[in-house]
């Protein structure tokens, strides 16, 4: 269950307006034309694609690629996310401890509460920019909606919370956001199906991908970084009139 936002909040933070502007300089523009004017064409497995821009084939990595879109999206988006509604409501302690036990934490029941005091005690801030609803009690009663009609896997929240409690300068404002917004942006990237999850858990990955987190890669707040040419994450595999040639000299 989802409620969306009201009028759009107009941001000024320097701490955003910095983090915008540190994308945009990172951005690299053939990339972004090619994310922006794609044609989907197909899936190779759960984690790669094919797309084709004007006449050429493109093999994607979907799975880095949803990083970065959410990442940006968190940064362009600020403060104007739409909201998923979690219920029930999960227990950030109990959520916070399994991930404490599977880490080898060596107090895990210590290191649980603290992470529940970090977010019930930065609950105002968190509501405030990220649409997270902390109770009072220590659930976590919403998140951000921050691609529509599009939820993370519930599975990685325990590791979110954990992470951002521990890993994330809470201190200092402009670290602090940068710090939350790759943590979050990991929470909602795109993970494959496990080998023993039923088939029609692997088929509503396909079509969330394909009708959710492509579309976005259209859009204006998405600026294709320089990154996902050292991650591999784009890859021309031809230029169809080159192809064509090839089939010619058959």
């Amino acid at each position: 269950m989802a409620e969306t936002t009201e009028a759009p909040i107009d941001v000024q933070l320097t701490s955003i307006r910095n983090l915008r502007n540190e994308l945009r300089r990172h951005a690299h523009t053939e990339l972004t034309r090619v994310l922006s004017e794609h044609t989907f064409v197909g899936f190779i497995d759960d984690r790669k694609a094919l797309i084709q821009y004007q006449t050429r084939l493109y093999m994607v990595d979907y799975c880095k690629i949803s990083f970065h879109l959410f990442y940006h999206r968190c940064v362009f988006d600020f403060m104007n996310f739409g909201r998923i509604l979690l219920q029930p409501a999960p227990s950030i302690y109990e959520l916070a401890l399994v991930a404490a036990q599977e880490l080898g934490d060596e107090n895990p029941e210590k290191s649980a509460e603290e992470v529940n005091m970090r977010f019930v005690n930065n609950s105002e801030m968190l509501e405030e920019f990220f649409l997270i609803r902390i109770s009072d009690i220590g659930t976590v009663e919403s998140m951000p909606m921050i691609v529509k009609e599009y939820s993370p896997d519930y599975d990685k929240l325990p590791l979110f919370l954990y992470n951002a409690a521990f890993s994330i300068d809470w201190e200092n404002e402009q670290p602090f956001l940068k710090g939350f917004i790759n943590a979050l942006a990991s929470l909602y990237a795109l993970e494959p199906p496990l080998p023993d999850d039923p088939l029609n858990a692997k088929e509503a990955y396909r079509l969330m991908t394909e009708h959710r987190i492509f579309p976005s890669f259209k859009e204006t707040s998405f600026w294709a970084p320089n990154m996902l040419l050292t991650e591999n994450a784009v890859i021309q595999l031809a230029d169809l009139p080159d192809l064509y040639r090839i089939f010619e000299r058959c």
